[in-house]
């Protein structure tokens, strides 16, 4: 046995027992990191178990693809179940893994390097897949300008819009110009007064599609942040399972019924962070 598999079986044996603990989702990101400056073939094979068990579907059956031995064909098999799960998950239910404050600040940078504007209640939107990118580019449809960065989320407007990029979202220019909004008025959490916040919420903060009608969270007298979609190995890998059951908001579903989540299952979590406290608040909702 390699010594690469040899650390990832006790990475892997970590993970399991923990069920899924922040620090053992740290150490599988952290070797994935390390794996993958290590131009070795035996180094990449165990990459490809390390991406499977973190959930990069679509990226473990690439990496496998590249390197399988195309005169084995016992390596066939494998490569079709990747293929299966690269072409039903792709990397969106990758678990994440619980970020410190200097790599939100790196994330922020990164964004703004592409040239993306900041959204406080909707921070990593590239992440959340509310942003797609395109090589080429798209039009957008409120400016004219060719934009390789465009959204994908809801927009509730009488004109059927294509294409919208991320600055017209910010600026407001895309609301007033289809005089539309991002999230439904009457979809969100009460306790914010200040109709400035509402009205950046609502035409300056792109939205997140749900399985039903999208809500937006509430705290602190403030909208909170949207982080993402999530089931209960999400939450756990986060550290916040426990922090966001017995909401009273969510009486509708049982504690027991979140804690077996499942995330891109028929009960569908949304993750929210609170911008003043930092607590964590959920949405849920079912196919």
């Amino acid at each position: 046995m390699n010594q690469f598999l040899t650390k990832y079986i006790e990475l892997k044996q970590a993970f399991e027992i923990t069920d899924c603990s922040p620090t053992s989702v740290r150490d599988l990101y952290d070797f994935r990191e390390q794996l993958s400056h290590i131009d070795d073939l035996q180094a990449k094979m165990v990459l490809v178990d390390v991406l499977n068990l973190l959930w990069f579907k679509k990226s473990a059956y690439e990496l496998y693809r590249s390197i399988l031995d195309k005169k084995d064909p016992t390596t066939f098999k494998r490569l079709a179940k990747l293929k299966t799960d690269a072409d039903n998950c792709g990397d969106f239910y990758a678990i994440p893994q619980k970020k410190t404050p200097e790599e939100e600040a790196q994330d922020r940078a990164n964004l703004i390097s592409l040239g993306l504007p900041f959204f406080k209640y909707h921070p990593n939107p590239l992440e959340t897949h509310s942003f797609e990118s395109s090589d080429t580019g798209v039009e957008c449809a409120c400016c004219g300008k060719t934009t390789k960065i465009y959204y994908e989320g809801p927009f509730y407007s009488i004109d059927d819009i294509d294409y919208l990029c991320p600055e017209c979202i910010a600026t407001g220019a895309a609301a007033k110009k289809f005089n539309g909004s991002f999230q439904d008025d009457c979809s969100i959490e009460e306790g914010v007064n200040e109709s400035e916040k509402i009205d950046e919420l609502i035409h300056r903060t792109p939205g997140y599609s749900g399985w039903q009608q999208e809500f937006w969270r509430s705290h602190c007298g403030d909208f909170c942040a949207y982080l993402g979609r999530v089931g209960a190995q999400e939450l756990k890998a986060l550290g916040v399972l426990d922090e966001v059951l017995d909401d009273p908001l969510l009486n509708f579903v049982k504690n027991e019924d979140i804690k077996t989540m499942v995330n891109g299952g028929c009960m569908q979590g949304y993750l929210f962070r609170c911008l003043h406290c930092g607590k964590h608040l959920l949405w849920v909702d079912f196919d």
